[in-house]
């Protein structure tokens, strides 16, 4: 069943769910798509940017995803050159830019508060709903949902074997990222699907993934499953947090808190951090081997590699570099090299 609710694009991973929704807004986020066409237009307007924005880009400028407004985060320097070409080319929807710092010193918590509530006007103008606080204890209700189905989805993909197959969850969570909460729990419930018996648990960092043809590449022998990742349209998209607060100023603030307290894209944090966090993870989800898939000109996963190889001291770890046109044949390279690691380990 669909809603009616104004329909609010997002691009990045920074945006707070539960303050569009109780502003009765619907997010649906945005994240362009391993293979398609190319618009000259927008691959000369972007310059030297990476295949799955400038496909992004392409999408926005035909209007093919009816949007009331759109939403673009900070969170690299991709987005954030999108963001300047949509203002100076006079988008068709009202565009605002998410500047969410990462430092959570004293000041940099004054500006996110700005930032919180900048996107709260925002959205209010292009909904006429005002926040309050029983808007804001709804939507948390309603996403502590889709974070509850999240961790039922996790934790089908850690069973021993997996119960849903690394594609199959990765579609899932996307979709979930473009549902009402409703319809995003009963996605990620449904996604349930066999496994190969014995395949290697496989762990995936490095770039985001736009949609799960890579990941569909990779398991297509049967001889990999990916349990897990640690890229931000994966498990480590900001989906299905819920802050509880009795006034609408201590919801912003723990909204401010949970962005903090998160460990967002390569382009915003430490090495040592996020090679911390690849370890966590794959070692929580029993991963045999880790994968690092980085995007042509999407740099800065590449400053994580040697930190992550240090962490996973022990389990396999390799890297590739995806050129557009070529994803199957890097995905097939891949599947090899985990296999030789695996063995020789």
């Amino acid at each position: 069943m669909t809603t009616s609710a104004p329909v609010i694009g997002v691009v990045g991973n920074d945006v707070p769910r539960q303050l569009l929704l109780a502003l009765g807004a619907r997010p649906h986020r945005l994240t362009g798509s391993w293979t398609g066409a190319i618009d000259p237009d927008a691959a000369q307007l972007l310059g030297a940017t990476d295949a799955v924005v400038a496909r992004l880009l392409t999408e926005l400028r035909s209007d093919a995803q009816p949007l009331d407004a759109l939403i673009v985060c900070n969170d690299s320097q991709a987005h954030l050159r999108l963001f300047y070409v949509l203002r100076a080319t006079a988008s068709t929807v009202p565009v605002h830019l998410l500047d969410m710092p990462r430092d959570a010193s004293e000041p940099a918590r004054r500006f996110a508060r700005f930032q919180l509530e900048a996107l709260a006007a925002f959205c209010a103008a292009v909904t006429g709903r005002r926040l309050d606080a029983a808007s804001l204890a709804a939507a948390a209700d309603a996403e502590a949902a889709v974070g509850d189905a999240l961790r039922r989805l996790r934790a089908r993909r850690r069973a021993d074997p997996p119960l849903c197959a690394g594609a199959d969850a990765l579609d899932a969570m996307l979709d979930a990222a473009r549902l009402a909460p409703s319809e995003a729990v009963a996605r990620l419930d449904a996604a349930r699907a066999p496994v190969s018996p014995g395949a290697m648990r496989v762990h995936v960092t490095g770039s985001s993934h736009p949609d799960a043809a890579f990941y569909r590449e990779l398991e297509s022998e049967g001889r990999c499953v990916i349990v897990s990742e640690d890229h931000d349209t994966g498990e480590a998209a900001w989906l299905g947090e819920a802050v509880r607060g009795e006034t609408t100023e201590h919801v912003l603030e723990g909204l401010s808190d949970a962005h903090f307290a998160r460990v967002t894209t390569s382009a915003t944090t430490s090495g040592s951090v996020r090679a911390a966090f690849t370890g966590d993870i794959a070692r929580e989800a029993g991963a045999d081997a880790v994968a690092a898939i980085i995007r042509e000109l999407d740099e800065a996963p590449l400053w994580d590699l040697t930190d992550q190889r240090d962490v996973l001291e022990g389990i396999p770890f390799i890297s590739g570099r995806v050129t557009p046109g070529e994803e199957i044949d890097a995905a097939r390279d891949l599947v090899r090299e985990l296999v030789d690691a695996a063995v020789s380990a």
